[in-house]
């Protein structure tokens, strides 16, 4: 069954993204010393609490939840508040996508002006390679990078654990063109090659319901409810 993208109606209410079996240990010995390691098979989880206010909503939480644990799901965290977004040089505010989308309602030529336009422009600066916990990302246009800020490539997501060199610009407060070396978890999942879109603004993963008997969907006064959903990512 070929992968899905997540119906954009249906926006969680709540959510928690965690990795699951990040690290793998022996166990305690009789002096209570324990070994850790760190595992190349984490795996993201998340928890979902979605709104179904709307006949449209309600239908489309059912026919997902039919699909079962088959079915692939390209979906992510709402980051929209903790994505790296460019900065407008005049006014000093962040310009995001919805931000770009009003601009260019109002005038196209805001999202062709390179100072005004939303689009973020992040890049894998050089070849990296499969389990990599390490990686180089060129800044084409952007703000700053802070760890814990999460990311996709190749509809895979991962998250900041470091800065391993100073991000252009951090000393002014004002991001520039440049390359930034960051810790990241999980473990990549596959080789990437230089120039592979990195994906700030709307970060995804390859998941699937966490077991078939997930999402039940309860309605009140059999119209309206809300559905806890769990996802696990999928191989």
């Amino acid at each position: 069954m070929p992968d899905r993208a997540w119906n954009p109606i249906l926006v969680p209410s709540a959510e928690q993204w965690g990795l699951k079996n990040a690290t793998r240990t022996g166990g305690q010995s009789f002096s209570g010393v324990e070994q850790l390691s760190d595992s190349p098979a984490a795996r993201w989880g998340a928890s979902l609490t979605i709104p179904c206010g709307t006949q449209g909503k309600v239908l489309a939480m059912r026919a997902a939840i039919a699909l079962g644990r088959s079915q692939v799901w390209i979906i992510g965290p709402v980051e929209t508040a903790r994505a790296p977004w460019f900065v407008d040089p005049l006014t000093g505010g962040r310009i995001s996508y919805a931000m770009g989308a009003a601009d260019a309602a109002t005038d196209p030529a805001f999202e062709t002006n390179p100072d005004t336009a939303s689009t973020l422009d992040f890049r894998a600066a050089g070849p990296v390679a499969m389990n990599a916990t390490a990686m180089t990302i060129q800044r084409n246009r952007g703000g700053l990078l802070q760890p814990g800020m999460m990311f996709s490539i190749g509809n895979r997501l991962h998250l900041l654990t470091d800065l391993l060199t100073p991000d252009p610009g951090a000393d002014a407060g004002y991001a520039q063109a440049g390359q930034i070396g960051v810790g990241i978890r999980p473990w990549t999942r596959a080789d990437y090659a230089a120039g592979a879109p990195v994906e700030f603004g709307r970060p995804v993963c390859r998941m699937r319901l966490a077991s078939d008997d997930t999402g039940a969907l309860q309605l009140q006064l059999s119209r309206t409810g809300s559905v806890s959903l769990d996802l696990i990512e999928a191989p």
